[in-house]
Protein backbone atom coordinates (compact mmCIF):
# COMPACT_ATOMS: atom_id res chain seq x y z
CA UNK A 1 0.00 0.00 0.00
CA UNK A 2 1.33 3.43 -0.87
CA UNK A 3 3.68 2.29 -3.65
CA UNK A 4 2.16 4.70 -6.21
CA UNK A 5 2.45 7.61 -3.78
CA UNK A 6 6.04 6.57 -3.01
CA UNK A 7 6.88 6.67 -6.72
CA UNK A 8 5.43 10.18 -7.03
CA UNK A 9 7.32 11.46 -3.98
CA UNK A 10 10.52 9.84 -5.25
CA UNK A 11 10.12 11.34 -8.72
CA UNK A 12 9.46 14.83 -7.36
CA UNK A 13 12.40 14.56 -4.95
CA UNK A 14 14.69 13.34 -7.73
CA UNK A 15 13.68 16.26 -9.95
CA UNK A 16 14.42 18.73 -7.15
CA UNK A 17 17.75 17.02 -6.44
CA UNK A 18 18.79 17.17 -10.10
CA UNK A 19 17.86 20.85 -10.21
CA UNK A 20 19.94 21.49 -7.06
CA UNK A 21 22.74 19.21 -8.36
CA UNK A 22 22.58 17.11 -5.20
CA UNK A 23 21.11 13.97 -6.77
CA UNK A 24 24.18 11.78 -6.17
CA UNK A 25 24.48 12.85 -2.53
CA UNK A 26 20.77 12.29 -1.99
CA UNK A 27 21.01 8.88 -3.69
CA UNK A 28 23.69 7.86 -1.18
CA UNK A 29 21.63 9.28 1.71
CA UNK A 30 18.55 7.34 0.63
CA UNK A 31 20.51 4.11 0.39
CA UNK A 32 21.63 4.72 3.97
CA UNK A 33 18.16 5.74 5.20
CA UNK A 34 16.57 2.69 3.56
CA UNK A 35 19.14 0.34 5.13
CA UNK A 36 18.76 1.98 8.55
CA UNK A 37 14.98 1.61 8.54
CA UNK A 38 15.20 -1.92 7.20
CA UNK A 39 17.69 -2.99 9.89
CA UNK A 40 16.10 -1.14 12.81
CA UNK A 41 12.86 -2.72 13.99
CA UNK A 42 12.16 0.08 16.49
CA UNK A 43 12.44 2.78 13.84
CA UNK A 44 10.22 0.80 11.47
CA UNK A 45 7.59 0.32 14.18
CA UNK A 46 7.74 3.98 15.17
CA UNK A 47 7.08 5.08 11.57
CA UNK A 48 4.11 2.70 11.25
CA UNK A 49 2.56 3.47 14.65
CA UNK A 50 -0.64 5.52 14.55
CA UNK A 51 -0.17 6.30 18.26
CA UNK A 52 2.93 8.45 17.78
CA UNK A 53 2.36 12.03 16.64
CA UNK A 54 3.61 12.95 13.17
CA UNK A 55 5.64 15.85 14.59
CA UNK A 56 7.49 13.46 16.91
CA UNK A 57 8.13 11.00 14.07
CA UNK A 58 9.49 13.84 11.96
CA UNK A 59 11.71 15.06 14.82
CA UNK A 60 13.08 11.56 15.37
CA UNK A 61 13.87 11.18 11.66
CA UNK A 62 15.63 14.54 11.56
CA UNK A 63 17.70 13.60 14.60
CA UNK A 64 18.58 10.09 13.40
CA UNK A 65 19.44 11.36 9.92
CA UNK A 66 20.79 14.77 10.95
CA UNK A 67 23.76 14.47 8.56
CA UNK A 68 21.52 13.79 5.56
CA UNK A 69 20.98 16.19 2.70
CA UNK A 70 18.60 19.12 3.25
CA UNK A 71 16.25 17.70 0.61
CA UNK A 72 15.88 14.53 2.70
CA UNK A 73 14.71 16.69 5.62
CA UNK A 74 12.27 18.51 3.32
CA UNK A 75 10.93 15.13 2.23
CA UNK A 76 10.40 14.18 5.89
CA UNK A 77 8.45 17.43 6.33
CA UNK A 78 6.32 16.81 3.23
CA UNK A 79 5.55 13.23 4.23
CA UNK A 80 4.64 14.33 7.77
CA UNK A 81 2.45 17.19 6.50
CA UNK A 82 0.54 14.77 4.26
CA UNK A 83 0.31 11.98 6.88
CA UNK A 84 2.45 9.67 4.72
CA UNK A 85 5.59 9.37 6.82
CA UNK A 86 5.09 5.60 7.08
CA UNK A 87 5.99 5.24 3.36
CA UNK A 88 9.45 6.81 3.80
CA UNK A 89 11.26 3.53 3.20
CA UNK A 90 9.29 2.92 -0.01
CA UNK A 91 10.10 6.45 -1.18
CA UNK A 92 13.79 5.78 -0.56
CA UNK A 93 13.62 2.51 -2.52
CA UNK A 94 11.79 4.19 -5.41
CA UNK A 95 14.24 7.11 -5.44
CA UNK A 96 17.19 4.70 -5.63
CA UNK A 97 15.52 2.74 -8.46
CA UNK A 98 14.68 5.90 -10.42
CA UNK A 99 18.19 7.33 -9.90
CA UNK A 100 19.75 4.07 -11.11
CA UNK A 101 17.49 3.96 -14.18
CA UNK A 102 18.24 7.60 -15.01
CA UNK A 103 22.00 7.09 -14.66
CA UNK A 104 22.16 3.62 -16.25
CA UNK A 105 23.39 2.05 -13.02
CA UNK A 106 22.83 -1.65 -12.64
CA UNK A 107 23.37 -3.92 -9.68
CA UNK A 108 25.20 -7.18 -10.15
CA UNK A 109 26.01 -10.05 -7.86
CA UNK A 110 29.41 -11.65 -8.32
CA UNK A 111 30.24 -15.01 -6.77
CA UNK A 112 33.98 -15.71 -6.40
CA UNK A 113 36.05 -18.35 -4.61
CA UNK A 114 37.98 -15.64 -2.75
CA UNK A 115 37.09 -12.00 -2.03
CA UNK A 116 37.32 -9.89 -5.20
CA UNK A 117 40.45 -7.89 -5.84
CA UNK A 118 40.83 -5.01 -8.31
CA UNK A 119 41.88 -7.34 -11.15
CA UNK A 120 38.78 -9.53 -10.85
CA UNK A 121 36.56 -6.49 -10.39
CA UNK A 122 37.96 -4.99 -13.61
CA UNK A 123 37.33 -8.23 -15.53
CA UNK A 124 33.78 -8.41 -14.22
CA UNK A 125 33.08 -4.75 -15.07
CA UNK A 126 34.47 -5.33 -18.59
CA UNK A 127 32.16 -8.33 -19.01
CA UNK A 128 29.16 -6.31 -17.80
CA UNK A 129 30.05 -3.49 -20.17
CA UNK A 130 30.42 -6.01 -23.03
CA UNK A 131 27.00 -7.52 -22.28
CA UNK A 132 24.97 -4.40 -21.47
CA UNK A 133 27.02 -1.39 -22.51
CA UNK A 134 26.95 -0.02 -18.94
CA UNK A 135 28.80 -0.53 -15.67
CA UNK A 136 27.24 -1.85 -12.47
CA UNK A 137 27.60 -1.66 -8.73
CA UNK A 138 28.99 -5.00 -7.58
CA UNK A 139 28.01 -7.11 -4.61
CA UNK A 140 30.57 -9.82 -3.90
CA UNK A 141 29.64 -13.21 -2.45
CA UNK A 142 32.35 -15.74 -1.62
CA UNK A 143 31.71 -19.42 -2.39
CA UNK A 144 34.77 -21.68 -2.29
CA UNK A 145 32.88 -24.43 -4.18
CA UNK A 146 33.38 -22.64 -7.50
CA UNK A 147 37.19 -23.18 -7.11
CA UNK A 148 38.13 -20.08 -9.15
CA UNK A 149 36.87 -17.60 -11.73
CA UNK A 150 33.49 -15.96 -11.11
CA UNK A 151 29.74 -16.24 -11.60
CA UNK A 152 28.05 -13.00 -12.62
CA UNK A 153 24.34 -12.48 -11.94
CA UNK A 154 22.95 -9.37 -13.61
CA UNK A 155 19.19 -8.84 -13.71
CA UNK A 156 17.90 -12.05 -15.28
CA UNK A 157 21.24 -12.98 -16.88
CA UNK A 158 23.87 -15.31 -15.46
CA UNK A 159 27.40 -15.63 -16.84
CA UNK A 160 29.33 -18.57 -15.35
CA UNK A 161 33.11 -18.29 -15.79
CA UNK A 162 33.90 -20.50 -12.81
CA UNK A 163 36.49 -23.27 -12.72
CA UNK A 164 33.89 -25.72 -11.36
CA UNK A 165 31.69 -25.03 -14.41
CA UNK A 166 34.64 -25.58 -16.78
CA UNK A 167 35.50 -28.86 -15.03
CA UNK A 168 31.87 -29.96 -15.23
CA UNK A 169 31.75 -29.17 -18.97
CA UNK A 170 35.03 -31.03 -19.52
CA UNK A 171 33.72 -34.06 -17.59
CA UNK A 172 30.56 -34.09 -19.72
CA UNK A 173 32.63 -34.00 -22.92
CA UNK A 174 34.72 -36.95 -21.77
CA UNK A 175 31.62 -39.02 -21.05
Amino acid sequence: MGRRAAKRYAKATLELAIEAKTDKALYEDFISIDATIQNNKSLKLMLASPLIELAKKNAVLKEVFKHSNDLAHKLFDALAANNRIQILQMVCEEFVNQYKALNNIQSAQVVTAIPMNKEIETKVQNKIKEITGYTATLENQVDEKILGGFILKLNDLQFDASVSRSLSNFKRQLL
